[in-house]
């Protein structure tokens, strides 16, 4: 991953740009740590609490990661201040990261349990409240839906933010819904995450 930015950096340093590359290489940094955070945990079949479970997953679900690469892209339309923004950890991206990290563990919980990984935000609510996975299942679809409120309230609300620095969170917000809508179509795209790319990319409708 390093040596990939590094290729970026020799790209866009002619075109006065390296700072979004340095800037994005950090956040991809704190992805890796809180991926290997989660691993550790899972490797010794580790529960921890639904705090400290949330702190490092939502980092891990790659939120930041993934804005800061759009924001790299995006040249002169998002500077500095866009990264600045990101990394104050604005409320709309936090949001962001609760819906992506508790949509993904709801999803794939069986399947993380078939191969015996518990490290979980399911598990971790159910062995912290002592509830049945049904009653854990329906907190967390509460929170994902409270987290979809803030989401749209903070899109609406936010100033001083170019529009296409906040059009890149709705549009991940977007992605995160249609990819954990009832099936795990990051993990496994092969169903109708192939039949969407499928439908704009190859069997597209001529005007």
């Amino acid at each position: 991953m390093i040596d990939t930015f590094e290729e970026f950096e020799r790209e866009l340093w002619p075109q006065g740009r390296s700072y979004n590359v340095s800037a994005s290489k950090e956040v991809f940094k704190t992805h890796v740590k809180a991926n290997f955070d989660l691993a550790k945990w899972g490797l010794v079949y580790h529960v921890p609490s639904f705090e400290e479970y949330m702190e490092v997953g939502e980092v891990e679900v790659a939120v930041y990661a993934t804005l800061a690469s759009r924001y790299m892209s995006k040249g002169k339309m998002a500077a500095k201040e866009a990264f600045e923004w990101l990394k104050s950890r604005p409320k709309i991206v936090q949001s962001l990261c609760v819906k992506g990290r508790l949509m993904d563990d709801i999803i794939g919980f069986q399947d993380d349990i078939s191969r015996g990984y518990v490290t979980n935000a399911v598990s971790c609510y159910m062995k912290q409240y002592g509830v049945s996975e049904n009653e854990a299942f329906r907190e967390l679809n509460i929170m994902v839906g409270e987290a979809d409120k803030i989401i749209n309230e903070e899109f609406l609300t936010i100033t001083g933010v170019r529009h296409c620095v906040l059009k890149a969170v709705i549009d991940l917000a977007r992605m995160i819904h249609v990819c954990y809508n009832g099936y795990e179509g990051y993990t496994d795209p092969q169903g109708k995450i192939k039949e969407y790319m499928t439908s704009m990319f190859v069997d597209q409708i001529r005007l």
